[in-house]
């Protein structure tokens, strides 16, 4: 059996939650809790599963009026709304491992092993129970709805919990390891006042990350001082050990996430270009630094469209990754680095530490199984890139586009009715990483010729629109609201939406032919390449632009420019450290 890269990885003591004490004792001053309610997801026995009715959950961090319950492992459940009950009840499934799970294992990738056998699994279970250990960390979506009877606990959410690395996080300077070769490192803090690093200093813990099995490092300490993205400082991630020492757990460069481009282009020529062109270009030469552009909306200047950018907006993710060249690269075949594809959703925040803009990114991972252990699901920005074990920001250059598009991520309300796209997007794509995440049954969901990463989150985005053009139709109150106010900006939003739809059929699937399962939501997902395979190349062969991460991220992107949205591309080649042994290889475009 082949060794996977999670069994290597759990080795090292800083990547258990038991490495961090439960009781913290933090300066907040300097570091922020990263949510309200944050925990340990742990799958209830068998015997147990009826009393529990989801998951259990180590509380580490809790609002003020509940801080009674850390450290107390309580019950997890989805909230009683009618909504999610009915979608929580969709999908639970008998879970029975096939011989392509088994052969899966033995190639080294990780699947729910504890789950096997079990009727009846819900998305809580799936998730506590992705990994061979209880050692998913996550934060609860708001609002959560605490239940206390009888000196117990039970937590109810409305959504999926967020994958998460740490718990604290702060905003530093590096200065110097404490002595060379170190993995302790004085740090300046970011100060207020100054608007500089010339705050309190300290010693912090960049515990050494473990190689994987091509013995190739997924993040180093080497050089982490002499980044050339220090001198804007990075959100560091983590919580303290048994010794009192802050543990860096992710690392964030500033540089990428505040809402301060590098470079901004406003002509629709200039910006089909720097898409298409730019964007990837060279990525070698660029090792160790990040770049941030901002894309005007289609006919606007510069200042106009990036005004328009506020505290609180939410906006569409296109991410992308490239693959790992160098003495030390992955497997790619024929040369290929075909890399990865995922939507996500950013909100713009008021950061407080820095008192200024940033991105908030958490990922909509629909991922198949894997040796890292990344589970499908939704992921927090610090736990799917920067988490200095699992993540990619140290090893691969990385690409992601966070796009504002009125007709799809702001909300319609027709006198009280209200529709929300991005709610719905977000939606299908949970739906669709929960059913992943066990293979609608099988234990195993795999990258196939039709359904892939690409594939199914392109899936998810088709039958958004089409739910929300059926919702508007349907309802007669919202047809008369229409038939009154034509010209209303909403209306003209909703209007741009069915064009949005148009544009995506017409781009997506060239052939005109409308794939039945996308066009149904019909529930298939990756299977092994054996499995039906005339309708898996046929269904390949009618969406052919899909079927590579990078050809479909710059065909979104294209169609979302062309409609009149405005963007920012966040791009990063191998941050932090310097590792000699590798370098970023761009995603291959066309084949």
């Amino acid at each position: 059996m082949s060794k996977s890269n999670y069994d290597l990885y759990r080795k090292a003591a800083f990547n258990q939650p038991s490495y961090y004490p439960i009781r913290q004792s933090i300066a907040p001053e300097l570091f922020r809790p990263i949510a309200t309610w944050m925990g340990r997801l742990i799958l209830p026995t068998k015997q147990k599963r009826n009393l529990v009715k989801g998951a259990l959950f180590e509380v580490r961090h809790a609002d003020s009026d509940r801080s009674h319950l850390v450290g107390q492992i309580v019950k997890l459940r989805w909230s009683r709304d009618p909504e999610v009950q009915k979608v929580a009840r969709s999908l639970n499934k008998d879970v029975r491992f096939t011989k392509e799970t088994e052969d899966s294992k033995r190639q080294g990738n990780i699947h729910g092993d504890r789950l096997n056998g079990w009727g009846k699994v819900n998305p809580l279970e799936s998730l506590a129970g992705a990994r061979p250990e209880d050692n998913v960390m996550v934060m609860l979506p708001e609002p959560v709805a605490v239940e206390e009877k009888d000196g117990e606990a039970t937590l109810f959410i409305g959504q999926e919990p967020i994958q998460i690395t740490g718990i604290f996080y702060g905003l530093v300077s590096i200065v110097e390891p404490t002595f060379q070769g170190s993995d302790r490192f004085r740090v300046r803090h970011f100060n207020p006042e100054s608007r500089i690093f010339d705050g309190r200093e300290e010693i912090v813990l960049f515990p050494k990350a473990r190689a994987n099995k091509n013995g190739a490092l997924p993040s180093t300490n080497r050089n982490l001082e002499k980044s050339p993205l220090n001198g804007n400082g990075w959100y560091i991630y983590g919580a303290k050990n048994a010794q009192e020492i802050f543990t860096v757990q992710a690392l964030a460069p500033r540089s990428l996430l505040r809402l301060c481009p590098d470079e901004t282009i406003s002509t629709e020529q200039a910006t089909t270009i720097y898409l298409k062109k730019q964007v990837w270009q060279d990525p070698a030469s660029q090792k160790g630094q990040t770049k941030v552009a901002f894309l005007a909306s289609k006919g606007q200047k510069i200042r106009p469209s990036m005004s328009q950018w506020q505290k609180g907006d939410r906006a569409l993710v296109l991410h992308l990754f490239g693959g790992i060249g160098g003495k030390k690269k992955e497997f790619a075949p024929m040369g290929l680095s075909f890399g990865h594809f995922a939507y996500g959703v950013a909100r713009v925040i008021q950061e407080p530490l820095a008192d200024e803009l940033r991105f908030d990114i958490e990922y909509k991972q629909i991922y198949v199984h894997n040796s890292d252990g990344i589970i499908s699901g939704t992921l927090s920005w610090a736990n799917y890139i920067g988490d200095r074990q699992r993540g990619w920001l140290g090893s691969r250059p990385i690409g992601d586009i966070i796009v504002k598009l009125d007709c799809f991520t702001e909300d319609y309300d027709f006198d009280g009715i209200k529709l929300s796209p991005l709610n719905e997007f977000i939606r299908q794509l949970d739906i669709m990483a929960a059913r992943y995440r066990i293979g609608d049954g099988t234990g195993a969901t795999f990258v196939g010729p039709a359904n892939s990463c690409v594939q199914d989150s392109q899936q998810a985005l088709f039958m958004t629109i089409k739910i929300a053009k059926e919702k508007v139709q349907s309802n007669s109150q919202i047809q008369d609201w229409l038939k009154r106010n034509p010209y209303h900006p909403q209306a003209q939003r909703f209007r741009e939406l069915v064009l949005l739809r148009q544009s995506l059929e017409r781009k997506l699937i060239p052939l005109g032919i409308v794939r039945s399962d996308w066009d149904q939501n019909t529930l298939t997902l990756g299977k092994p390449l054996g499995s039906n395979s005339l309708r898996n190349v046929f269904n390949a062969l009618a969406s052919w632009r899909s079927l590579l991460p990078r050809l479909a991220w710059e065909t979104v992107a294209e169609i979302l420019l062309q409609h009149g949205a405005s963007m920012w591309i966040l791009r990063a080649n191998q941050v932090g450290g310097f590792d000699p042994d590798i370098e970023p290889i761009a995603p291959t475009v066309v084949l």
